[in-house]
């Protein structure tokens, strides 16, 4: 074995190595598309209102940032289609929660820090009778709390009395049935500059949020005018938290509190990055979507394709003898490549992908058969194995590479102006290009110079 191709295979070794340590287990690291895992469809009508109206620069805002929640989100190669002048569809793949996309994509997130005029009590839970000796203990407990409950329900009335005398006041509720008397805004959303998702000494989730220039000095500001006193963090209408300010807060920094989940906090941070969506929407159409082809198709098209395999193998197998073994190792390496390759590019594995896997498979086995027979010429004309190894992949390679290079061009015009699973297939079919090129000028030549190596008379 020469000094070079011990290299190679060091490098080959190395190679499949850290193929097989990113897919394993492959199950749960290769994303399926919407037609072979199903997912969600959703329709969305974009709303004209008084401040807003739609058009067609809106709704092109409106996809930007739907794209943008969902690319955070992350969502796998989704599709997002203008449908008409005012219609937005959107297809999210591997989606097990329709309700939990919907909120990420329809929400508002509109935030505000603002003027806190006045607070209703809490409502006391209702009490509940296992916590009771008797029904009569417990008949009391809700009579009291009734009278509890009447009493904010007076208290909420007299301040929506306020409310209908003064324009510039807002009654808003919060997220534990508080409800609280708002005034002026002093700062809001458009100005934030940052949005992630902490955890406090508790392990409870909230968002810390970072305002620009301009938002740093209104909140400073807003600080300053409420010290000792409430302000009120509002989002989509609904006051999250009313916290009272200890002092002026400089630098813009914030936290966003409230009764959230983990994941509520990952959500909210999200919409806040990707900003508020440029007009109202509507939600036309919701439907979760089953794989297109069911899972006896796919079975099938699995089973199909290893049948196919094993012929191609087989054939190699039987025709070229031990050249049709390297040729085999060559394939394995490239589907074990191009499996990797779509899991560090985290695309989505469609059914027009699995075409570009079996497409690779050949080309892998094209450019095996030229080169052996290219070996094999230069073998009749007298060359020793070594040297009809080395002629025969220097003459092959300019056809490979020349072969491979247009199929590659094609796949990035398809990929440049498609959409959806013929994107999909082009990533596929690339990454299968330069796996099946590596495979055959790297994978394959090492292999044969070793076997040629330690087979002194062995013929081609």
């Amino acid at each position: 074995m020469v000094k070079r191709d011990k290299w190679r295979l060091l490098l080959i070794v190395v190679v499949v190595l850290l193929a097989a340590w990113i897919i394993y287990p492959v199950k749960e690291k290769i994303k399926l598309g919407l037609d072979l895992s199903g997912g969600v469809n959703i329709v969305l009508q974009a709303k004209e209102t008084a401040g807003t109206p739609v058009t067609s620069d809106s709704v092109n805002k409106l996809i930007a940032v739907l794209r943008s929640r969902i690319d955070q989100y992350g969502v796998a190669e989704p599709i997002i289609q203008r449908q008409g002048d005012d219609r937005v569809a959107i297809d999210l793949p591997g989606i097990e929660n329709p309700e939990s996309a919907l909120e990420l994509i329809g929400r508002t997130a509109v935030l505000s820090f603002r003027q806190v005029l006045g607070e209703s009590p809490r409502i006391p839970a209702a009490p509940i009778r296992k916590n009771y000796g008797s029904d009569a203990e417990f008949k009391a407990a809700q009579a009291r709390w009734q009278e509890a409950k009447g009493e904010i329900d007076t208290y909420i009335e007299k301040m929506k009395t306020t409310v209908g005398e003064d324009p510039n006041v807002e009654l808003l509720m919060g997220q534990t049935g508080t409800a609280y008397l708002i005034g002026k805004t002093y700062v809001t959303g458009k100005d934030l500059a940052k949005a992630e998702t902490i955890f406090d000494q508790f392990g409870k989730a909230g968002v810390s949020i970072k305002f620009n220039a301009e938002g740093a000095k209104l909140f400073e500001a807003a600080t300053e005018a409420n010290i000792n006193k409430q302000l009120a963090i509002v989002l989509d209408d609904v006051v999250i938290s009313a916290p009272v300010v200890q002092q002026r807060i400089p630098g813009g920094d914030a936290q966003i509190t409230g009764k959230f989940s983990t994941e509520d906090a990952n959500k909210l941070a999200i919409m806040l990055r990707a900003g508020a969506l440029p007009v109202s929407v509507e939600i036309l159409e919701n439907r979760s979507v089953g794989p297109t082809l069911g899972s006896d198709s796919i079975n099938s098209g699995i089973k199909s394709g290893l049948i196919g395999a094993g012929l191609v193998v087989l054939f190699m197998l039987v025709y070229y003898g031990m050249l049709g073994f390297a040729a085999n190792i060559a394939l394995c390496v490239t589907v074990l490549l191009v499996l990797a390759g779509l899991i560090l590019l985290k695309s989505t594995l469609t059914l027009p992908g699995i075409g570009g896997i079996v497409l690779t498979i050949g080309m892998v086995v094209d450019g095996n058969v030229l080169i052996y027979e290219r070996m094999k010429e230069e073998f009749r004309s007298g060359k020793s194995l070594m040297a009809a190894l080395d002629s025969g992949f220097k003459k092959a390679l300019v056809v490979i590479l020349d072969a491979n290079i247009t199929t590659l061009i094609a796949a990035v015009v398809l990929f440049y102006f498609g959409s959806g699973t013929i994107r999909g297939f082009a990533v596929t079919l690339s990454i299968g290009v330069i796996a099946s090129v590596f495979c055959n000028v790297v994978v394959t030549r090492s292999l044969l110079g070793i076997m040629f190596s330690h087979r002194k008379g062995m013929t081609l």
